[in-house]
C-alpha cells in the first residue's frame, strides 16, 4: 500500500494511474477506520478498481468546533488495518491541500434538505458536498463508495453527481452492523463503559419497536420508543422518523421505508437507520 500525505507526490502517482488508464475507486473517510469503511474498500477491490482511501477530517462539515477538535483519530491503527485489507493507496491530505486558498463552503445542492441531520446540523451537508467535490477534482475517480448508515449524506452525494453529470459511478453499500445490531461508527470509540451499556440497551429497545412496527405500522410506536429511551437517561433526541427511501419524505406505511434515528448518549451523537420492509 502506498501512503501519501503530500499533494505533489500524490499528483505524480495519479498522473501515472491516469496514463495507464487504471480504473480508480474512491473511499472517502475521516479516519478511525472500522468494519463499515472496510466493506467499502472490499467492494471497490472486488470490482477491480485501483482503490484509494482518503483520510481527512473536514472542518467545513462541523458546526461545533469542540466536536471537530475531539473527532477520534488513530492514524497508526488505520494504516495497519488498511494495509491488511489490501488498500492500494492511502492519501492523507492536510487542510491546505484541500482548501489551498481558504476554508470555504459552497452551497451547491438543495435536494433532501431541511430534514433529519440537515435540520439539526445547519451547514453540515454543504461542507460534505464541498469536500467531496474537491476530492473528485483532485483524484478524478471512476467510482465512489458510500455506506448507508449516513443515508441522507448518501442521497445528497448521489444527487450531486447526477445533477452535475459527473462521470463517476456511485455505489451505495449496506451498513455493517455491530454485535448489538447498530451500524459501526468512528464516534463510538469515545464511549465510556457506562455509555456502551446504555447503547446496548438502546439497541434492544429499537429492535423491539421495529418488530412491533413490522406487525402493525402505527406512528404511536415511535412515540413509545422515544419515551422508553428517556427512561434510560437519553436526554437529547434529534429525531426518530419513518421516511421513504426514494425521496426521504415522511412515510405513512413501512413500504420502501426506513426508521431514521439520531440521538445523543452523553456527548456522542448516534445516527442510524433501519429497513422496515
Amino acid at each position: 500500500m502506498k501512503i501519501l500525505n503530500n499533494l505533489n507526490d500524490f499528483n505524480q502517482i495519479l498522473s501515472e494511474l491516469l496514463k495507464n488508464r487504471e480504473k480508480i475507486g474512491l473511499v472517502p473517510t475521516m479516519g478511525s477506520i472500522h468494519e463499515g469503511h472496510l466493506s467499502l474498500l472490499k467492494k471497490s477491490k472486488k470490482l477491480n478498481y485501483y482503490s484509494i482511501v482518503t483520510i481527512f477530517v473536514n472542518p467545513t462539515q462541523f458546526n461545533d468546533l469542540e466536536d471537530y477538535n475531539n473527532y477520534p483519530k488513530n492514524e497508526d491503527r488505520d494504516i495497519k488495518v488498511l494495509k491488511d485489507n489490501k488498500c492500494d493507496l492511502l492519501f492523507l491530505p492536510n487542510v491546505k491541500d484541500i482548501y489551498p486558498e481558504k476554508v470555504e463552503i459552497n452551497k451547491n445542492i438543495d435536494d433532501f434538505r431541511d430534514i433529519l441531520c440537515d435540520r439539526c446540523r445547519p451547514g453540515h451537508f454543504d461542507g460534505v458536498v464541498t469536500v467531496v467535490d474537491l476530492l473528485f477534482k483532485l483524484i478524478k475517480p471512476n467510482a465512489v463508495f458510500f455506506g448507508e448508515k449516513d443515508f441522507q449524506q448518501l442521497k445528497i452525494i448521489e444527487r450531486y453527481i447526477k445533477n452535475n453529470n459527473l462521470p463517476i459511478l456511485f455505489y451505495s453499500c449496506s451498513s455493517i452492523r455491530m454485535s448489538n445490531g447498530m451500524s459501526y461508527s468512528s464516534r463510538y470509540n469515545q464511549f465510556t463503559n457506562d455509555d456502551k451499556k446504555i447503547f446496548d440497551k438502546t439497541s434492544q429497545l429499537i429492535y423491539q419497536h421495529i418488530r412491533i412496527l413490522n406487525k402493525n405500522f402505527n406512528p404511536k410506536v415511535i412515540d413509545n420508543l422515544v419515551g422508553e429511551l428517556s427512561k434510560l437517561g437519553i436526554k437529547k433526541i434529534d429525531y426518530f422518523e419513518v421516511r421513504e427511501e426514494s425521496n426521504l419524505k415522511i412515510s405513512k406505511n413501512k413500504n420502501n421505508s426506513r426508521l431514521f434515528v439520531a440521538f445523543y448518549i452523553n456527548k456522542v451523537r448516534v445516527i442510524d437507520n433501519f429497513i422496515l420492509y
